[in-house]
C-alpha cells in the first residue's frame, strides 16, 4: 500500500524526531540568559558599537537587537543577520512534541467518533441500532479514510 504524500512526509519527520528532540533539549539547556547574540558578542570581545558596524547599523540598533532577542520579539531575519555578523550559523526548528503520524491518527479518530456517534444514536432511536463493535469498526474505517485526507482533519 502506497502512503499518501502527507503521510510519507510525516513519517520522514517522525524518523528525525529523536535527534531533533535531543538537539532541542541540549540547546534549551545551554541557552545563555543574556541571549545568544550578546553572549557571542561578549565572548568575541566585541562592543555593541563594533557589532553595529558589522551589521551596518547604529550602536543603539545593535543594543535594541540584543534586547529584542531577550524579550523574544526578534525576527528570524534579524537573527540571521546577527549570526552572519558574528560569523555564526543560525539554526531554526519547530520540533513536534509527539510523532506527526500519532497526531494525525489521534485527530482522525476524534473526528470519526464525532461523526459516527450521533448517527449511531439516531439509528438506535429508530430501532436500527448497530452493535458497539459495529460502531467501533465504523469509527476505525472512517478514521483510516480521514488520515488520507489531511484537509478534512483540521477544519
Amino acid at each position: 500500500m502506497r502512503l499518501s504524500k502527507h503521510l510519507a512526509s510525516a513519517t520522514q519527520i517522525d524518523r528525525k524526531l529523536p535527534r531533533l528532540r535531543k538537539a532541542a533539549h541540549s540547546l534549551a539547556l545551554s541557552a545563555p540568559a543574556v541571549g545568544w547574540i550578546k553572549a557571542l558578542r561578549q565572548s568575541l570581545g566585541l562592543t555593541t558599537a563594533a557589532l553595529g558596524r558589522r551589521l551596518k547599523v547604529r550602536q543603539q540598533s545593535a543594543d535594541e537587537l540584543e534586547s529584542s532577542e531577550r524579550a523574544g520579539t526578534i525576527t528570524i531575519n534579524s537573527l540571521r543577520r546577527a549570526a552572519a555578523a558574528l560569523d555564526a550559523d543560525f539554526v531554526y526548528a519547530i520540533v513536534p512534541r509527539k510523532s506527526l503520524r500519532s497526531a494525525i491518527a489521534t485527530r482522525a479518530r476524534e473526528l470519526a467518533r464525532e461523526r459516527v456517534t450521533p448517527i449511531a444514536h439516531t439509528m438506535r432511536l429508530e430501532a436500527q441500532g448497530l452493535s458497539d463493535k459495529q460502531i467501533a469498526d465504523q469509527i476505525e474505517e472512517l478514521a483510516h479514510d480521514l488520515e488520507r485526507h489531511p484537509r478534512d482533519l483540521w477544519r
